[in-house]
């Protein structure tokens, strides 16, 4: 009965299914999409060349679609174009439920195709698994539900629920939930690594015999996830990351310290160039507030970023804001990203090559160039930053891992003599 009341509240809420919910197809069974990625606005679900559901918005659930039983090839197109972006088989049982899950992996739309038929748990607890999509940018990740703030716990002695999550979790945990609602916060960090905080859900409701799938997804800076909460034939609901990673780099002219903050978490203190923290979480903000010196300016930072905020000069202007691209590369070639930051006093343009190629364009001052994408090394790689016939710097024998982001940093006054780079590796 429960399913069955289900199943009409998700059909008469949702106009994208265009075959009809319990309409009438003896052997028919339920299918819909779940639109996953931030690549395409709106797809479409086909089941073969016959559209079942349409324009289905990013983050959001069509309403399902009733089909015949049997094997069917399923196909994912974008709706603004028409393309069939992504191709897969299922097989449908009657009476039964799926869910297609369309999401972005390696620079391509791939899909999942998730059974909504698992049994109810036992009374007073709920079921919830989790679907690392995200793998390219964060191989693999452990889950925890805790009842205090996700910021607490590192110094906690919480045990994940669920680790080294890589793709759809296996198996269903069981989770103590009563009638009304149990609330909890989800928290998400690297494999091993309860420091390092991807993704803090504040507040998920489990109900009595809820089942549940927490989608995680890629965010622009390449390095945070956002959430996606799936609930079997029922809803799903967006649970987007509400911080952004900041890092400050001093570019301050001669001995200029420097000291500074974002909405009160500390970047550094008494910082001289050339000098690159590292990054720190903060909230997400469209005025954030950011402290420089004693001055405070406002900056916006997305929900998901990656940035750098660059100080040069005598440190008392308006920083720059860069937005960093973190995600891994997509090129089996050359599968190292790498960027050159010019925040050299006095430098208008700045160059970077690796081992006498340009990487990217100029980067102008306090700006970056393009990532360009690189062939690995192992302490072979030679990179050199530019501005005419003046070196900047110049390090050699660098080693450039698979999988890795990189920015070069020029920060500073123009050396008399060609100095190290200032490298990081951002991912």
């Amino acid at each position: 009965m429960r399913n069955h009341l289900k199943l009409f509240t998700a059909c008469a809420a949702t106009a994208t299914a265009l075959v009809g919910c319990g309409g009438g197809l003896v052997n028919g069974g339920n299918v819909r999409l779940v639109n996953a990625t931030s690549a395409f606005a709106t797809l479409d679900l086909l089941d073969g060349s016959t559209k079942i559901s349409t324009g289905v918005a990013t983050n959001t659930a069509g309403g399902y679609a009733e089909i015949d039983k049997g094997s069917h090839s399923f196909n994912i197109a974008d709706d603004a174009t028409g393309v069939t972006d992504a191709t897969l088989s299922g097989s449908v049982s009657k009476d039964a439920h799926y869910t297609i899950v369309a999401y972005t992996t390696g620079g391509a739309l791939a899909t999942a195709f998730l059974s909504d038929d698992e049994g109810s748990p036992s009374s007073g607890t709920a079921k919830l698994r989790f679907f690392n999509s995200a793998t390219t940018d964060v191989a693999s990740i452990d889950a925890y539900i805790v009842a205090t703030a996700c910021s607490a716990l590192a110094s906690s002695f919480a045990a994940p629920i669920a680790t080294s999550i890589s793709g759809l979790q296996a198996t269903y945990t069981q989770v103590n939930a009563t009638g009304p609602g149990s609330t909890y916060h989800v928290c998400v960090t690297a494999a091993g690594d309860k420091t390092d905080l991807r993704l803090d859900i504040a507040s998920v409701t489990l109900k009595d015999q809820q089942i549940l799938t927490v989608i995680l997804t890629p965010t622009a800076g390449g390095v945070l996830l956002n959430g996606l909460l799936l609930s079997q034939q029922s809803t799903l609901t967006s649970a987007a990351n509400g911080s952004a990673r900041i890092r400050l780099a001093v570019g301050t002219s001669g001995v200029q310290t420097v000291s500074a903050s974002a909405s009160g978490v500390t970047l550094g203190t008494g910082l001289t160039p050339p000098a690159v923290g590292n990054y720190k979480l903060v909230p997400a903000n469209t005025a954030l507030p950011v402290t420089v010196n004693g001055n405070t300016f406002p900056i916006s930072a997305a929900p998901g970023a990656d940035l750098t905020l660059l100080v040069t000069g005598d440190g008392s202007s308006t920083p720059v804001v860069i937005a960093d691209g973190n995600s891994a590369s997509t090129s089996t070639m050359n599968p190292v990203k790498i960027r050159l930051v010019n925040g050299m006093n006095g430098v208008s343009n700045a160059i970077l090559t690796d081992d006498f190629n340009n990487v990217g364009d100029a980067a102008t001052f306090g700006a970056t160039s393009g990532y360009a994408q690189v062939a690995a090394s192992s302490a072979l790689a030679r990179l050199e930053a530019t501005s005419g016939i003046t070196t900047l710097c110049l390090s050699t024998d660098v080693t450039l891992n698979s999988g890795s982001v990189y920015t070069v940093f020029v920060l500073g006054d123009i050396p008399s003599a060609a100095s190290t780079c200032t490298i990081r590796v951002d991912r």
